[in-house]
């Protein structure tokens, strides 16, 4: 019953952990966006072109449709072999990455922050109302850095032994995000506390994403269940 119940509600540990980050980043947002200006001007002082073309490379990861279509794969395979655990899981997970991504959408049509190529670069409330805000208004949160870190937190969720590399990965494209210049670090921040949130609530939430909808005693006893 103890190795079901964990399996159900999920590490403690993973979920200390996340408190105590989302703590230490929603103490240090505010500093960070005063100090958003001189870190970009670090940043785009020192350019190496190897980074950036990495850079570039990997900042994909972060796509919207991309980050969507990760959970989806997982759940055509539980379908295809016929388990209905890891479809519904799968379907759960992609709702709740792209109602990640449609809340940051809200969030910068509110926010209407100037990007860093933008005229007046960093100010919030640029043209306000600016629904639907132009991109050059819509830097905070970062698009990216919000599903990324939304699907990392996800596959961190269900599979536990690989979550390092997950988190590597999804801050490996918040990086890149101020590196090319296309968000400023609180930014980038703002969209892990978002996207991270989202998902931290809707698995204590949602029963499909830990798998126990149409789930099988033996398939709620599977790795990373």
């Amino acid at each position: 019953m103890a190795n079901e119940r964990q399996a159900i509600q999920g590490r403690p540990s993973f979920w200390d952990a996340w408190r105590l980050a989302a703590t230490v980043g929603l103490v240090a947002l505010p500093w960070l966006v005063v100090a958003d200006r001189g870190l970009m001007a670090a940043v785009q002082a020192w350019q190496w072109p190897p980074l950036h073309e990495v850079m570039q490379a990997v900042t994909w990861l972060g796509n919207g449709g991309v980050d969507i279509g990760v959970p989806l794969v997982l759940a055509a395979y539980g379908w295809w072999r016929g388990d209905r655990a890891i479809g519904f899981r799968g379907l759960a997970g992609a709702a709740t990455v792209a109602g990640a991504g449609l809340l940051d959408q809200a969030v910068k049509n509110v926010a209407c922050r100037a990007r860093p190529s933008a005229p007046l670069p960093g100010v919030f409330f640029t043209n306000f109302p600016c629904f639907p805000a132009r991109y050059a208004e819509a830097s905070f949160p970062s698009g990216h850095a919000t599903t990324g870190i939304a699907v990392a937190v996800l596959l961190a969720c269900w599979f536990p032994r690989q979550a390092g590399v997950f988190a590597g990965i999804a801050v490996l494209v918040g990086l890149s995000r101020v590196i090319l210049g296309a968000h400023f670090p609180s930014d980038v921040l703002a969209g892990a506390l978002l996207g991270s949130g989202v998902v931290v609530v809707a698995y204590m939430r949602v029963p499909a994403l830990r798998g126990i909808q149409g789930a099988t005693p033996a398939a709620l006893h599977q790795p990373g269940q």
